[in-house]
């Protein structure tokens, strides 16, 4: 699962926001306005990444390659516990009310030497009877709903979901950001009240892709060889083919159909310029802490993913100049 989740989510965060704001400063950009589109849509790209990665159990998918998987040994008491249950339930079923044995006791006789009989033959047969588990539908529906709960209510989950929030309701953005339409009473340096938590939080936003990096480059250090399996560079060879080849044709093939509809202008350069280079990221970075949070100490996943990510971001280099200037010269109208 781990090398599915490593081609779904890209680094459409901090990558995208530097490259585009950049760009925004030069032709055949530089209006009014250029800077705060290409982060806008550069957020809107990240956000929407983030959603699926936290909100929506993707994160639960690299936490599946570390599940214990069960044994031989559980798997056979599984097996004998089923076939104990099957003998008590036959036996159960054969069982009948006390007053129907007292009317008719030459009834009980036959009705004793067919259980009897039926106990011997699921005692001694040495068939592989499977039972279909018997789980209630109210247990099994809390259970459900229990998980999707525990995919939710997480700190990453929370803080976007509450972002969101705060971003759409006027009254509640008045106390993070000067609103118009909102009169908000100022803190007494005259800034918004809440205005040093988003302080705060920008300070903090800004250690992230470098703490990334940090982790990243400390995994790398650990990588062995022997933590690779044997053909796995065919593996990384096809996610680099995939992310930093075909993902951005398919990125300016998007652009060109989305083109005839209404839905992107010609004159709405920025918004073409971010699809673009978002097409063209290699995998996100927090996708190794993420890993390191759930893997054991010196698990081979570790090693694995590190190297994805060494050859991708080496890539990087060569394809994403060239998808810029594919981009500027023939995709966005001159």
């Amino acid at each position: 699962m781990g090398i599915i989740a490593n081609n779904m989510w890209s680094n459409n965060a901090d990558l995208v926001i530097g490259i585009t704001s950049t760009l925004s400063q030069t032709k055949p950009f530089g209006n009014v306005g250029d800077y705060e589109k290409g982060v806008s849509y550069s957020v809107i790209m990240g956000v929407f990444a983030f959603l699926t990665l936290y909100s929506m159990g993707g994160i639960q998918m690299m936490r599946r390659d570390f599940d214990k998987k069960p044994t031989q040994e559980d798997t056979e008491a599984g097996m004998k516990e089923k076939k104990e249950n099957l003998v008590d339930e036959l036996i159960e079923g054969d069982q009948e009310p006390q007053t129907s044995r007292n009317i008719l006791p030459e009834y009980e006789e036959k009705q004793l030497s067919r259980t009897t009989g039926t106990v011997a033959l699921a005692k001694s047969t040495s068939l592989d009877v499977n039972v279909p588990p018997q789980v209630e539908v109210t247990g099994r529906t809390k259970e459900k709903v229990m998980s999707i709960v525990r995919v939710v209510v997480t700190i990453p989950t929370m803080t976007l979901l509450s972002a969101l929030v705060i971003a759409v309701v006027p009254q509640l953005r008045a106390l993070f950001v000067p609103t118009t339409g909102v009169k908000m009473p100022n803190a007494p340096d005259g800034r918004p009240p809440l205005d040093f938590i988003l302080q705060f939080a920008s300070y903090g936003g800004q250690l992230s892709p470098v703490m990334g990096l940090a982790m990243l480059g400390a995994a790398l250090s650990r990588i062995t060889v022997r933590h690779l399996p044997k053909g796995f560079w065919m593996s990384i060879a096809a996610t680099c083919f995939l992310k930093l080849i075909v993902g951005p044709i398919l990125g300016i093939i998007w652009i060109q159909g989305l083109k005839h509809t209404p839905l992107i202008k010609d004159d709405q350069l920025m918004m073409q310029l971010v699809i673009a280079i978002t097409g063209a990221m290699p995998s996100a970075t927090s996708q190794v802490y993420i890993t390191t949070l759930y893997a054991p100490d010196d698990a081979p996943e570790v090693s694995q993913l590190s190297a994805m990510l060494l050859a991708q971001y080496a890539l990087i280099v060569l394809t994403l100049p060239i998808v810029t200037s594919y981009t500027l010269l023939k995709v966005l109208p001159q």
